[in-house]
């Protein structure tokens, strides 16, 4: 169960490395500094990305390991 639940951490510190470079891709395209509409269109993609990734992660450590 120790070695699960490694595993799993280690899943998940690796999905974050993608999403940072994603994240500081989504700031340089959007510039998110300049006004205030840009902030809120950077925050509301920001929380799409954040759903969508997260349901992502999660399905795949549902496929790699089971729920028995």
């Amino acid at each position: 169960m120790k070695l699960r639940s490694l595993l799993i951490l280690l899943v998940l510190i690796l999905a974050i490395v993608p999403i940072y470079y994603v994240n500081r891709w989504l700031q340089g395209v959007m510039r998110p500094r300049e006004s205030a509409a840009r902030f809120f269109l950077f925050l509301l993609a920001s929380f799409v990305m954040i759903i969508v990734y997260t349901m992502l992660v999660v399905g795949v450590i549902v496929r790699i390991f089971p729920v028995r």
